[in-house]
């Protein structure tokens, strides 16, 4: 038990994500704490309270080791949530929501019940659960979109199925906009003062028009609403 906590230790102090040592857990001092108890007791000749000190800081030390293992546990489990919150934004973005229907409603009934089991404390279920909808979510692909070639001169803010909002980076890398995530700041200095707090470009909310500034002299025209051009 304890060498598999080491390792598990490690690797998350490795890879930069451990904030803070486990191990210091009151679980863990009280442990500490009697065994030095115990060992004190052992060299002024009280053997039976030495044993009891050292057998209730073993008692101790396991209840450190369950801690552990249930943090890593969640640790893990809200990291694969995350990722599969990543894997239905990304497919919404590329219209997976249309062209991959199943898949994507399968994905989405996964979030659910990889963040119900997560609420219930259910780490190890709820990982299992994220993993299963990001394989799922895998099979949705980009399709090109078949129109008349017509781009939108404006964009309407929308809440995406997966419960999140859209943001400037996403829209701007949408194939009817820009197909370049990284031109978000086209879209942001043409919006600015529409925005509530024109100095935050995060701070952007469903139905809110946006237009699309032109690039190497492409004509737009129409509003993109709902995955129609208007």
């Amino acid at each position: 038990m304890k060498k598999t906590l080491t390792v598990m230790i490690l690797t998350f102090l490795a890879a930069g994500l451990f904030a803070q040592n486990l191990q210091d857990n009151p679980d863990y001092r009280k442990s500490v704490e009697l065994k030095r108890q115990s060992e004190t007791a052992f060299e002024e000749g009280d053997y039976p309270e030495a044993r009891r000190l050292a057998e209730e800081s073993q008692m101790y030390a396991a209840r450190s080791d369950e801690w552990i293992a249930m943090m890593l546990s969640r640790y893990r489990a809200n990291s694969a949530l995350r990722r599969l919150e990543r894997s239905l934004a990304s497919a919404a973005n590329i219209r997976g929501d249309e062209n991959f229907p199943e898949e994507y409603a399968e994905g989405q009934a996964y979030y659910a019940q990889a963040k119900q089991e997560f609420s219930d404390e259910s780490y190890d279920d709820s990982y299992e659960s994220s993993l299963a909808g990001i394989e799922v979510l895998k099979a949705i692909v980009y399709i090109p979109r078949e129109s008349s070639g017509t781009l939108p001169a404006r964009y309407v803010v929308r809440k995406l199925p997966s419960g999140q909002e859209d943001c400037l980076w996403n829209i701007a890398g949408y194939d009817f906009i820009y197909n370049d995530a990284w031109s978000w700041k086209n879209l942001y200095e043409a919006n600015r003062s529409k925005l509530v707090d024109p100095d935050n470009p995060d701070l952007i909310h469903p139905g809110l028009i946006l237009d699309i500034p032109s690039r190497a002299g492409e004509t737009r025209s129409g509003t993109w609403d709902k995955g129609e051009i208007r």
